[in-house]
């Protein structure tokens, strides 16, 4: 785990913190299974350290967190990678599975902890500050936080089906029911995190008419025009 995950433990305990806090500025890019934002994300973060952009509110160079809070919440609940990936909410399993939940059998530490251990993750890395979350449920820890800029980036279900089977070398079909139970599982884990609160995204980008370098140049207008507002009110 970082060193500054564990800073960010020990201040907790020292502090009460009303509201998250947030240095400098936060993109959450929320997005579809499929849409393939990865690679616009890259882009993008070579493109913010090289011009700088909120360096004037938080001098540090811009990060892509995606995997690292995958392999920061499997150290701290030491449980699999895998497992998280494919964590269904008891809510969603089966009736006997969720009889056994109620009675303590077949209880695991993701069904008790993996809220309250992804919120540390997400909030450390909201105190390092100029990073970029992709996807990873970063956007249901933002509320009250006003430098934290909030992008849903979608696609149609046929366009993501067929990147996904173009990049996969899969059949049609197959790469379709994949699809469709990713989708299942990101929206039962938003779901699950978010509590059903509603998520009100500061910019929607449809994905399918943009290349990637097209993707990370209208994310890299969006991130400019909002470090101005920032930088006025300051």
């Amino acid at each position: 785990m970082e060193a500054y995950i564990y800073n960010y433990l020990i201040e907790r305990e020292i502090r009460k913190v009303k509201a998250p806090v947030a240095n400098g500025l936060i993109l959450t890019i929320s997005r579809q299974f499929g849409t393939q934002t990865r690679k616009a994300a890259e882009i993008l973060i070579d493109q913010l350290n090289k011009e700088e952009i909120g360096f004037q509110i938080h001098k540090r160079p811009w990060k892509l967190i995606d995997y690292t809070v995958l392999h920061n919440l499997s150290k701290e609940l030491k449980v699999g990678i895998n497992d998280i990936n494919e964590f269904t909410p008891i809510e969603y399993k089966g009736i006997i599975d969720q009889i056994m939940y109620g009675l303590d059998f077949n209880r695991n530490t993701l069904d008790e902890n993996l809220t309250k251990a992804l919120r540390t993750v997400i909030l450390s890395y909201f105190e390092r500050g100029n990073v970029i979350f992709l996807g990873r449920g970063a956007v249901h820890f933002a509320s009250g936080v006003p430098n934290v800029m909030k992008v849903n980036v979608r696609a149609s279900e046929e366009y993501r089906i067929q990147k996904y089977a173009h990049a996969n070398q899969l059949d049609f079909r197959y790469a379709k029911e994949r699809v469709r139970e990713k989708d299942r599982k990101r929206r039962r884990f938003n779901a699950y995190i978010s509590e059903q609160v509603p998520i009100k995204f500061d910019l929607v980008i449809d994905r399918e008419e943009l290349s990637d370098e097209g993707l990370s140049d209208c994310l890299l207008s969006f991130v400019k025009m909002k470090e101005k507002e920032f930088l006025r009110k300051v």
